[in-house]
C-alpha cells in the first residue's frame, strides 16, 4: 500500500493519473486497474488525461466515482452468492431521519430488488470483509470471492481519500491484506465528514505515507496563513510570489454594495446567519429543482446507455456549477459556457437552461447569498471572498488546536484562491475578539 498526503493545490488528481500510466506500462494485460474517484468531475480529469497519453482509455483501467465501483464490481457480481438477494436497481429516494423508518425503508426496498445509494459501502464491506451474522457457508464463500477478485485486479487507485468512510477503509484494509496493490492519494485537512479514515491509515502505515507540500494554486501570501493552523509535517510551499491578501472587518463596509462591486470567482461561509444565507439549492428551490430536470433530461437524450446514478450525479454537479456561476456573474449565457465546453447542448435544451437559471427564488431583498465551504470544496477562483465566523475563528487564532472537520473546513476556506483572497471578519468575532488583537493577528500576514 502506498499513501500519498498532499494538500489543497498539490495537483493530486494529475499525480494520480500519472500513476496510473506508469502501472499501466507494466501490469499484465489480463489484470484490471480500478480508479475510484469521489466526484464525476475528477473522473473526467482522469479519462481526459488518460485520453491525451494513449488517445483512449485502455479497456483494463476502470474509471469510476466510488458508488459506481461499489456497486458495479463488487456489490451487483458477487453479493447474492452471499445473500441471495439480486439487485437489479438503485434507488437515491430521501430516507426518514429516524433510524428506524430508515431501516425499514431500505429493507422494503431491498426484498424488490433495489438498494439505497446510502448503504453501497456497508453492503460491499459485508461482501469483501464480513457480516455479523455469517455462517460458515457465507465465509467460505466469501474466500472464492476474494480469490476470484484478486486474479483480475491488479491494482486499486483511490483519489481523495479522505473521504473514506469507516465501511470504505475495512474494504481497503481486507484488499491490502489480500497483497492487491492500493495507491491512495488525499488530505486529511480537507476531510469535512469526519470519517478520519484516511489519517487512520497514514497512521497506520506510516511507514507506506508519503508527504506532498508543494502547492500549485494558492501564492506564499496565503500559504502562511494555512500553514499556521496545520502540522510541521503537512506545511506547503508555493513559487507564486504575487497574490493578494485582504483583511476587512464587516462592521466596516457595506456587505451588499461591497460584494456587487467585487467580482468574487467563490463567496463562502461556514455557517449562515442572518445576513448570509447558503440557500440550499436542493431543498424547495425552483431554480434548482428546474435546472437539475433540464440537465438531467439532457444528459439522459445524450448518453441513453449510461446509468441513472451517474445521470444524476452528473446533473447534480453541473447545476450547483452553473447556478454558483450565474450568482457571482449575473449572466446565464457565460455561465452557460461550464456546460457547452464540456457537452454538445442542442438550442432547445440550452434555451430552456437559460430560462431555468433566470428563475427568481424568493428571498428576502437583503440577504447575501453565498456558498458553504462544504459546497466549494474541490473547487478554485482567482478571486475569493472567506467570511470568518465565530466557530472556526478559534482555530484561525490558535485557541483550538484538534483537528476536527471544524478546523478542516478553515483549511479549505483558506486554500481556494489562486490570487486574490478577501477575508470578512464577521461582526461575530469582532464581538468575541479585542480589536487590538485582531489587528496584530493579521498586520502579520498582510
Amino acid at each position: 500500500m502506498i499513501i500519498k498526503i498532499a494538500g489543497a493545490g498539490a495537483g493530486k488528481t494529475t499525480k494520480l493519473a500519472e500513476s496510473i500510466i506508469a502501472k499501466q506500462e507494466i501490469i499484465s494485460n489480463d489484470k484490471n486497474i480500478y480508479c475510484i474517484t469521489f466526484t464525476n468531475n475528477a473522473v473526467s480529469c482522469i479519462q481526459d488525461k488518460l485520453i491525451e497519453h494513449y488517445g483512449e482509455v485502455p479497456e483494463n483501467i476502470k474509471l469510476s466515482t466510488i458508488h459506481s465501483f461499489l456497486y458495479q464490481d463488487i456489490i451487483k457480481p458477487y453479493y447474492h452468492l452471499l445473500y441471495d438477494t439480486q439487485f437489479e436497481k438503485i434507488s437515491s429516494i430521501e430516507l426518514d431521519s429516524k433510524p428506524q423508518y430508515r431501516r425499514l425503508k431500505i429493507s422494503e426496498l431491498e426484498k424488490r430488488g433495489i438498494i439505497h445509494v446510502s448503504v453501497f459501502s456497508e453492503r460491499a464491506k459485508w461482501v469483501v470483509c464480513k457480516k455479523s451474522s455469517d455462517r460458515k457457508k457465507e465465509k467460505n464463500m466469501r474466500i472464492l470471492i476474494l480469490e476470484t477478485f484478486s486474479k483480475y485486479c491488479g491494482q486499486i487507485f483511490i483519489d481523495e481519500a479522505q473521504d473514506m468512510d469507516k465501511n470504505m477503509l475495512e474494504i481497503v484494509k481486507k484488499m491490502a491484506s489480500l497483497s492487491i496493490p492500493i495507491e491512495l492519494i488525499g488530505d486529511p485537512k480537507q476531510d469535512l465528514k469526519g470519517f478520519g479514515s484516511l489519517q487512520i491509515l497514514a497512521n497506520d502505515f506510516s511507514d507506506k505515507t508519503i508527504h506532498i507540500n508543494n502547492c500549485y494554486r494558492c501564492p506564499k501570501k496565503h500559504l502562511n496563513i494555512s500553514n499556521s493552523i496545520v502540522s510541521q509535517v503537512e506545511k506547503q510551499t508555493s513559487e507564486k510570489i504575487n497574490g493578494e491578501l485582504r483583511i476587512l472587518f464587516e462592521n466596516n463596509i457595506n456587505m451588499s454594495k461591497f460584494v456587487k462591486e467585487n467580482s468574487f470567482d467563490l463567496m463562502y461561509i461556514s455557517k449562515k446567519n442572518d445576513r448570509f444565507s447558503t440557500h440550499d439549492k436542493t431543498v424547495s428551490n425552483p431554480q434548482f429543482e428546474t435546472v437539475f430536470h433540464e440537465i438531467e433530461k439532457l444528459f439522459r437524450d445524450n448518453f441513453p446507455t449510461k446509468e441513472e446514478l451517474l445521470i444524476k450525479q452528473a446533473a447534480y454537479y453541473y447545476s450547483n456549477r452553473l447556478i454558483m456561476a450565474f450568482e457571482t456573474s449575473n449572466n446565464s449565457k457565460e455561465a452557460m459556457k461550464i456546460l457547452c465546453d464540456s457537452f454538445t447542448v442542442d438550442r432547445k435544451s440550452y434555451a430552456r437552461i437559460i430560462q431555468a437559471l433566470e428563475i427568481k427564488n424568493k428571498l428576502p431583498a437583503d440577504e447575501i447569498i453565498v456558498s458553504s465551504i462544504d459546497k466549494v470544496k474541490g473547487q478554485e477562483g482567482e478571486n475569493c471572498l472567506f467570511i470568518l465566523t465565530p466557530d472556526l475563528a478559534p482555530y484561525l487564532f490558535l485557541d483550538k488546536k484538534e483537528s476536527n472537520k471544524t478546523k478542516n473546513r478553515l483549511y479549505v476556506a483558506l486554500t481556494r484562491s489562486l490570487d486574490k483572497l478577501t477575508i470578512i471578519v464577521s461582526k461575530e468575532v469582532t464581538e468575541r475578539y479585542e480589536a487590538d488583537f485582531l489587528t496584530a493577528f493579521f498586520n502579520q500576514y498582510i
